[in-house]
């Protein structure tokens, strides 16, 4: 990493503050938020497109030559760093719509290919979840621990399903339908970024996806939390470069592999 490694991470956090304080003031008001729909079940509105140049303008400012890739801006490329960093605003915006108080900031860094910093912030708890690669896991200032590997048949699971046209619904219903028996229960929150730093904190066991289209930055900084944290992440067929994906399993060890066994079938 970069010798000022640590003041891109304190940047990086930095911005997902500012970013989170306006979602959480948007979330206050009354009313329906406005919103433009981008496709099928996807939807922008000012407060993501808002807490993206918050997001851009912060790290900007103190990092002028890196690259985004911003999920409502594009890539904007750099002018001499191999680090870009890699924004979702606002994951769960069809949540925040709803006032369902699920949706994150999310940001990660790459440095080249590899993935070195993850950065999930819930403003409505004001939980931070963070990571760097080879320092482990943290929620706000306290360093995380591997959560126990819990049996099969106690496992709680994350996913993101597919709707209204947006994903391939009948491989979603092929799995859920093999793992529905298996497990002691199957999410589907709508904060991908936000359900893969849980397994962090032990709130989910497992998250998976492949129905449903996830963008890379949907999943980036959730997988170094989760990786950093102790978990293991690939796609179903365990490719462990997410550039390459188009699915993704996330679970202790110790689970990973009979996960994948169960789901891999249909991928």
């Amino acid at each position: 990493m970069l010798d000022s490694s640590n003041d891109l991470l304190e940047t990086v956090k930095q911005a997902a503050y500012e970013a989170g304080a306006l979602l959480r003031e948007g979330y206050a008001k009354e009313g329906r938020v406005a919103f433009e729909q981008k496709g099928a079940s996807d939807f922008v509105t000012y407060y993501d497109t808002t807490a993206e140049n918050i997001i851009i303008d912060c790290i900007s400012s103190t990092f002028p030559d890196i690259a985004f890739l911003g999920e409502e801006s594009g890539l904007t490329p750099s002018t001499d760093s191999d680090y870009t960093v890699v924004i979702d605003p606002l994951d769960g915006t069809n949540n925040f719509l709803h006032r369902v108080p699920h949706f994150s900031v999310s940001i990660a860094v790459t440095q080249g290919d590899e993935l070195i910093i993850g950065v999930v912030y819930q403003p409505l708890l004001d939980e931070m979840l963070w990571a760097a690669k080879g320092s482990g896991a943290f929620l706000n200032d306290r360093q995380l621990t591997t959560p126990d590997a819990r049996p099969m048949t106690e496992m709680l699971v994350s996913t993101c399903l597919p709707y209204h046209a947006k994903g391939d619904c009948a491989i979603a219903l092929q799995q859920l339908t093999a793992l529905m028996p298996q497990v002691a229960g199957i999410r589907s929150p709508g904060s991908a970024a936000l359900e893969i730093a849980y397994l962090s904190l032990g709130r989910f066991d497992a998250f998976w996806s492949q129905g449903a289209k996830l963008d890379f930055w949907d999943i980036a900084a959730g997988i170094v939390i989760a990786r950093e944290a102790g978990f293991t992440v690939t796609d179903l067929t365990g490719e462990p470069n997410p550039r390459q994906w188009n699915s993704l399993i996330a679970a202790h060890p110790e689970r990973h592999s009979q996960l994948l066994a169960c789901l891999k079938a249909f991928s």
